[in-house]
């Protein structure tokens, strides 16, 4: 259980509404079969609906898959990704160079990746950021609109890169 402690429990819940939506259902013809008479079934019918549709909207935020699917339950809006690369723009003459740090998140419940670039930067952040994870921000009111949070770890790479710049001219 994920989240913010309700990703779970409104699955459990809404599976028990559509279980229950099933018994009553089952309930109304058989006792319509019992007697003769339609209209326990056309009595069942109209709870059971409302029972499947309560049910399969609490179940549907957390078991969606494809682009229907938040990629976070509960609104959180930040994720830690791993850096997969840096690439660059293809650029036309007169341009400069772009790099962009190009990271993944693998959603833990369905398996879906996600793939997010960074802004653009005007110099190579150097193959040390592969492998790294950085935070990317998502927007939650704006399915696709997100941030990666690479300041940091730009700056925790340049450190490394003077640490062990002075540890070489030491020795």
């Amino acid at each position: 259980m994920k989240g913010n402690g309700r990703f779970g429990r409104d699955t459990l819940i809404g599976g028990a509404l559509l279980l229950l939506s099933l018994a009553v259902a089952a309930a109304g013809v058989i006792v319509s079969m019992k007697t003769g008479n339609n209209n326990y079934f056309l009595g069942c019918s109209l709870p059971a609906a409302v029972l499947i549709v309560a049910g399969g909207v609490m179940v549907r935020k957390d078991l969606l898959t494809g682009e229907g699917r938040l990629l976070l339950p509960g609104g959180e809006q930040t994720i830690r990704a791993q850096v997969l690369g840096v690439t660059r723009n293809l650029r036309r003459e007169g341009e400069k160079t772009s790099y962009y740090v190009v990271c993944r998140y693998k959603d833990p419940v369905t398996g879906r990746e996600e793939t997010f670039s960074s802004r653009p930067l005007d110099e190579y952040p150097g193959k040390e950021v592969i492998g790294r994870e950085v935070t990317v921000r998502l927007d939650p009111r704006e399915k696709g609109l997100y941030t990666v949070e690479i300041d940091e770890l730009l700056e925790e790479i340049q450190k490394e890169k003077k640490d062990n710049e002075q540890a070489d001219g030491v020795h």
